[in-house]
């Protein structure tokens, strides 16, 4: 891990425009992701879990293709209703519109007095991510059909485990970082590089997944209902929201939407909606020169007093605190 840590010697640009608190909504998802350059649909970015409150990442899903490489610490990953832990040199690859998040393992979490989530310097964990966009492998209608769709909507294939059990993960693991470095450094034709690379790439996942294992199709996405939940808060989080409103846009019980919360996402409904409104709150304290007051109504919080609190209960300290850290 040594050597790859040393490559990355230019951290602070690889980390500039990184999308710590974007959290624009598009297309009924939680990003919408600004690529790295117009030319090539790549975002390539060095995350810290500290960029988010408590250290966890808002559960999202995107039309991309998500590869993460872990180079400092360790968290858990998860996917859809599963959870992978990762260590430094390991990494993993979320299929496209698969829920994902991440977070620190529960037993290397510590707290404050106020039981507030801190990450001690020492234990924050540092990673490489690479958000690829799969349309761009689709340049042949016969090749689309046969390597392309059978691996995105391969009922087996939401994940891909790196955790360097077998040979081809590291394999994996070292095209990853090739077309970072490619995107990134911007080497001669690093748009052709890149895509060249994502090919290949492509065709290792292909052949230890479907030509192994063959292709299951699903006629219904199991995570659908939650989708809608989500969707419904990231819609409407500036409104007065209940745990009946949650729900019904599933269609579904209070109990059985609270049960799908904890399985899936390890929090209740009205503990997303609080982070997700803090997470907001976090961008406009970041990006705006919006006031406490006018932040805390525009995230849906009824009075700056209340988004202080919970905002000091999340993350250890205070907006004003936050903001001034920040600047």
């Amino acid at each position: 891990m040594t050597g790859i840590s040393a490559s990355l010697s230019k951290e602070s640009e690889y980390r500039q425009n990184d999308y710590k608190g974007h959290m624009v909504i598009g297309d009924n998802l939680l990003e919408t992701i600004e690529y790295n350059e117009p030319t090539i649909p790549i975002k390539a970015v060095i995350s810290y879990l500290s960029d988010y409150p408590n250290g966890t990442m808002p559960c999202h899903w995107h039309k991309e293709i998500e590869c993460i490489v872990v180079l400092d610490g360790q968290f858990n990953y998860y996917v859809n209703d599963q959870t992978y832990p990762l260590h430094a040199g390991e990494g993993i690859i979320v299929n496209t519109n698969r829920l994902h998040y991440c977070s620190p393992c529960p037993e290397r979490e510590t707290h404050s007095q106020e039981n507030t989530y801190i990450i001690p310097d020492e234990e924050n964990c540092r990673y490489l991510v690479l958000l690829l966009q799969p349309d761009s492998l689709r340049f042949n209608r016969k090749m689309e059909e046969k390597y392309i769709n059978p691996l995105l909507f391969d009922l087996n294939s939401d994940v891909f485990y790196l955790d360097r059990t077998k040979i081809w993960h590291q394999t994996v693991i070292d095209q990853i970082l090739n077309i970072f470095h490619a995107v990134i450094d911007k080497t001669p034709c690093f748009e052709l590089i890149s895509q060249s690379l994502f090919f290949s790439l492509w065709s290792i996942l292909y052949e230890h997944t479907i030509a192994e294992n063959g292709f299951e199709y699903a006629d219904t996405d199991p995570m659908s209902p939650l989708k809608k939940m989500l969707s419904y808060i990231h819609n409407h989080y500036q409104e007065k929201i209940t745990l009946q409103d949650i729900a019904e846009a599933g269609m579904m019980c209070q109990s059985k939407c609270c049960r799908l919360f904890r399985e899936n996402l390890r929090q209740s409904p009205v503990e997303y909606l609080q982070n997700f409104r803090i997470q907001r709150g976090i961008y406009l304290l970041d990006h705006t020169n919006m006031n406490i007051t006018e932040i805390s109504l525009e995230c849906g919080f009824r009075g700056a007093s209340y988004f202080t609190e919970t905002f000091r209960k999340i993350n250890g300290i205070s907006p004003k605190e936050y903001r001034k850290q920040m600047k």
